[in-house]
């Protein structure tokens, strides 16, 4: 699991000159020291609209990767081969790991983790493939045009 490091922010203006403790200072000015003030109901609306459009976005990006990987599944020869080749080793891992169950009783489902763990970072990786590409896209698109307007 990955750490997340939170960052510290230091209290400023009346707050940081207030010489009780944190909880004097939130006493004093009715919130916790550095809080921010809670967004008006226009802000809320907007914050809601925009983690809605985040995650029609995402979803969109999700089913189109997976699109994409189903149809090179089935029409690029690398990438099936490739596949069928990765598919192959996971099942000899659990063959091997089911055989060694008596002694190493952790293997079978250090196998499976590992298969869902590898599933999840290709996926990832597509995804973040797929929005630059996207990204990149508008960036291609603007250079095409001026190279035509120079041209013509």
């Amino acid at each position: 699991m990955i750490d997340k490091k939170e960052t510290r922010l230091l209290p400023t203006g009346h707050i940081a000159n207030c010489r009780d403790t944190a909880a004097g200072c939130r006493r004093w000015t009715g919130r916790a020291a550095g809080a921010r003030r809670r967004p008006g109901a226009g802000q809320e609306a907007g914050v809601m609209l925009n983690r809605m459009l985040t995650q029609a976005f995402d979803q969109y990006v999700f089913t189109r990767v997976d699109h994409i990987l189903n149809l090179a599944g089935t029409t690029d020869a690398g990438y099936s081969k490739t596949a069928a080749e990765v598919s192959a080793a996971l099942d000899r891992l659990l063959v091997l790991a089911r055989a060694l169950k008596a002694e190493q009783p952790a293997m079978t489902g250090l196998v499976m983790d590992f298969e869902a763990l590898t599933a999840l970072e290709s996926g990832q990786a597509a995804e973040i493939a797929y929005k630059q590409g996207l990204r990149d896209s508008r960036h291609i698109r603007r250079q095409f045009i001026a190279c035509l307007q120079q041209q013509g």
